[in-house]
């Protein structure tokens, strides 16, 4: 597992949008699949400022992960929330998407010293090889000297045997025209 560096986003943007290509949540924060780069490249800034952007050495897995005790609002991040809401979002979803995103926050644990996995994707060619799975554990092993939880979201419900399996539970369903489903794993 290595940490990505600012000459890996390019491989990162690819990565992430044919991984999420048909994902619900993804695509419900922007105006259309064109513009799911562009989510991409505002979710690994975000990664850079407030978190962690990882890869396994093979490049081919990924994760954006948050630390909400990192997240203080400042110019650099308020730039970014702007090019997102103009480039990729679009002003007439902007209301939509801002709701979500506070009953995201909302349902995130309050009292828990968590990490947030945002993203992790595979080169959906190498999907169901047991890549993400053991660059999962990694994530795992790494994060609890540091931390109490992971907790994460998916709208994807073949991925739910997947983070269940890693010993993750379910603690939350909210719906947004789909559903989705929020996990926490305890270390």
């Amino acid at each position: 597992m290595i940490r990505a560096k600012k000459e890996d986003i390019p491989k990162l943007v690819a990565l992430l949008t044919a991984s999420f290509e048909d994902n619900k949540s993804a695509n419900f924060a922007v105006k259309n699949k064109k513009s799911l780069p562009g989510l991409f490249k505002y979710s690994i800034a975000k990664g850079f400022l407030f978190g962690d952007v990882w890869m396994n050495d093979d490049r081919t897995v990924c994760a954006i992960l948050l630390d909400p005790k990192k997240k203080k609002p400042g110019i650099q991040s308020v730039l970014l929330d702007l090019q997102l809401i103009f480039k990729v979002v679009g002003l007439s979803r902007i209301k939509k998407v801002l709701k979500k995103e506070d009953i995201t926050e909302q349902t995130l644990p309050q009292n828990v010293d968590y990490i947030h996995l945002w993203f992790l994707g595979v080169i959906p060619k190498l999907q169901g090889n047991g890549i993400g799975t053991s660059f999962l554990q990694e994530l795992i092993e790494h994060y609890k000297a540091s931390k109490e939880a992971m907790c994460l979201e998916t709208s994807t419900l073949v991925n739910i045997p997947f983070y269940e399996k890693q010993g993750f539970s379910r603690y939350a369903t909210k719906y947004f025209g789909f559903e989705f489903f929020f996990y926490i794993k305890q270390f």
